[in-house]
């Protein structure tokens, strides 16, 4: 049996997975303008990368948080797979964006 405080911590982690998610949009919203405001073709290859990534991030988190909202109290996953995932898709973002800013400064100069 389950104390109500793990429903409650499953409440607040959903929470924060769906902040996440609100975060990634707003990344992927800025991706969305370099994409289209840049005719550096390899940049804006970057950016659809960033934005792919983001977009599977954002999935992710919207998923996670829908399982720990379920009513099904203490059935919830221990997530590993959707860390993981999470883990890698942002991973890929950033290097992405490290990419994008060094070829920003290479056609600067």
């Amino acid at each position: 049996m389950t104390s109500p405080e793990a429903g409650l911590a499953a409440e607040r982690t959903a929470l924060a997975w769906r902040r996440t998610a609100i975060g990634c949009m707003a990344n992927l919203l800025l991706f969305v303008r370099v994409a289209f405001t840049r005719e550096f073709r390899p940049v804006v290859i970057l950016a659809v990368v960033a934005m792919v990534a983001l977009a599977v991030v954002t999935v992710i988190c919207v998923r996670r948080s829908a399982v720990l909202h379920s009513h099904r109290k203490g059935n919830w996953s221990n997530g590993k797979r959707s860390i993981t995932a999470f883990a890698v898709a942002i991973a890929a973002v950033v290097a992405t964006a490290l990419v994008i800013s060094i070829a920003y400064s290479v056609s600067a100069t």
